[in-house]
């Protein structure tokens, strides 16, 4: 018989542990996938005029409510510090294809003031997302980009059970209230970004709660804070706004 490397034996391992998160988080047979996207500005980003900039919002924001109407946008709002980062959709759609056609399609990308980086499936729990309240409003909430941390290193014999870990503990945040919504990406995919989560309290209490997280302890990840805002009921609850 064919023997299997220790390398096959831990990928075979990584394969059977994603596939273990999927079936917990969504186990419905035929459910859509979500897609994160980073909406980003680029170094060279065109100018504006204040009407012209002004003019592309309102269009960038009319895109917005369109997706939503049609159950395409699930999650969008901007990060609330002053980095290249400057907000996120989370997409339902049948493929990263979908999606990312969809992203490119918002105008404020169509004019390269943003650009769109997708990730996913993100793989998130459905139940956790909800229509937005009316009239909208927004609130305050902090997202927590998870990337490879120095110690990142599948073929090591303690990465799995260590990652093993990291669900438990978003469910612990969850169930504290502290957590509104998390979820990695495929083992699969490139890159450093590795999960999203995004919680409910504000970024030095989230700060504190994240060096808990097993993996951030072990260093297999490392955290990424920025003070983000959504619409009101889409998640459960966050901050009122500053």
């Amino acid at each position: 018989m064919r023997r299997i490397s220790r390398s096959g034996i831990l990928l075979l391992s990584m394969i059977a542990f994603a596939a273990s998160v999927v079936a917990q988080i969504q186990p419905q047979p035929n459910a859509k996938q979500y897609f994160f996207v980073l909406l980003l500005r680029p170094a060279n980003a065109p100018q504006l005029s204040k009407e012209a900039s002004e003019k592309l919002q309102e269009e960038h924001m009319a895109n917005m409510r369109k997706m939503a109407a049609e159950h395409k946008l699930v999650i969008a709002g901007p990060f609330m510090d002053n980095t290249t980062l400057r907000g996120i959709f989370v997409l339902q759609a049948d493929s990263a294809a979908q999606a990312q056609e969809w992203a490119d399609g918002d105008p404020a990308v169509k004019a390269g003031r943003l650009s769109a980086e997708l990730h996913g499936p993100w793989l998130i729990d459905p139940s956790a997302i909800h229509p937005a309240t009316e009239p909208p409003a927004m609130e305050q909430y902090t997202l927590v980009l998870m990337k490879r941390g120095g110690n990142w290193n599948p073929n090591s014999p303690e990465f799995i059970a260590v990652m093993k870990q990291h669900p438990a503990f978003a469910k612990q945040m969850i169930e504290q209230g502290n957590l509104a919504i998390a979820g990695p990406f495929p083992f699969s995919e490139p890159g450093d970004l590795r999960g999203v989560g995004i919680f409910r309290v504000g970024t030095e209490q989230t700060a504190k709660l994240t060096q808990d997280d097993p993996s951030v302890k072990a260093g297999l990840l490392k955290t990424e804070i920025h003070p983000w805002a959504s619409g009101k009921g889409v998640l459960a609850s966050g901050q009122p706004m500053q």
